[in-house]
């Protein structure tokens, strides 16, 4: 698996970044997630909703993809450039998550804002800022994060970013979705483990293209855990002003 940074003010003095704590909940959220999802084959799930410019409560279930373990605050999936979820982030990159434990009896309900990391060839309204940290400039690092969690994808999920928008209706034809399996291709190495087919080097650059990060930075999180008797829930809460994190228990 693999992964910003807190703008400071001219005068405020340059902080040690290799000794930045994780938000105090990072540690809840890895040990709920190994405990009920780490040994899974199956694709996980997370609900998510934020505001249409219509109004609307727009609503969608994404696919966890992984954390960053340069920056904890960030959680990441995946979305397509003609995916028809980019009109609800464009719209509103403020948003709220919730991810049920089933296994651990937990959930979690997080706030923050989605960013979007798209191939260099594509021009996006929100690219993600810097990681704590990385050395990287924040295109450099965001970059080489997509081109691992891409190379990082099975053949049958890479096939699914050469086809139509998704929930687009009417249903495309059938020789829309011709491609059902896209082996992994290393552009830079020349290991090419397709074979010497240029059209397939064609479609996996199109496809590789077409796929982006959906980046969630995390700015607060509700943790509930109904194991005991009365329940416990706590608040953590990011202060832009402090720049630190704040822990209060709630009613249960």
């Amino acid at each position: 698996m693999s992964t910003l940074s807190s703008p400071t003010t001219p005068t405020s003095p340059t902080p040690n970044l290799f000794n930045i704590a994780p938000p105090p909940w990072h540690a809840l959220l890895k040990k709920s997630y190994n405990k009920n999802f780490l040994y899974m084959d199956d694709p996980v799930f997370i609900s998510m909703s934020n505001i249409k410019r219509s109004g609307e409560i727009s609503m969608h279930c994404l696919q966890f993809q992984s954390f960053i373990e340069d920056d904890a605050r960030f959680l990441i999936f995946h979305i397509a450039l003609n995916d028809n979820l980019m009109g609800d982030i464009k719209s509103d990159p403020n948003a709220r998550l919730c991810w049920t434990m089933p296994k651990s009896k937990e959930y979690y309900k997080f706030s923050g804002k989605f960013y979007i990391a798209s191939s260099p060839l594509q021009v996006t309204r929100f690219p993600p800022p810097k990681p704590i940290k990385s050395q990287l400039s924040a295109a450099e690092f965001w970059e080489k994060e997509r081109k691992q969690q891409w190379k990082s994808l099975s053949d049958k999920v890479r096939a699914t970013y050469t086809w139509p928008s998704r929930g687009d209706c009417p249903r495309a034809g059938t020789a829309s979705f011709s491609c059902q399996s896209l082996k992994y291709f290393d552009e830079q190495t020349g290991n090419n483990k397709l074979d010497s087919n240029d059209k397939l080097k064609i479609v996996h650059s199109i496809a590789m293209d077409n796929y982006c990060l959906l980046v969630f930075k995390v700015t607060e999180v509700e943790y509930f855990d109904y194991n005991g008797y009365p329940p416990r829930r706590n608040l953590f809460c990011f202060s832009m002003k402090d720049n630190m994190w704040s822990t209060v228990e709630l009613n249960p």
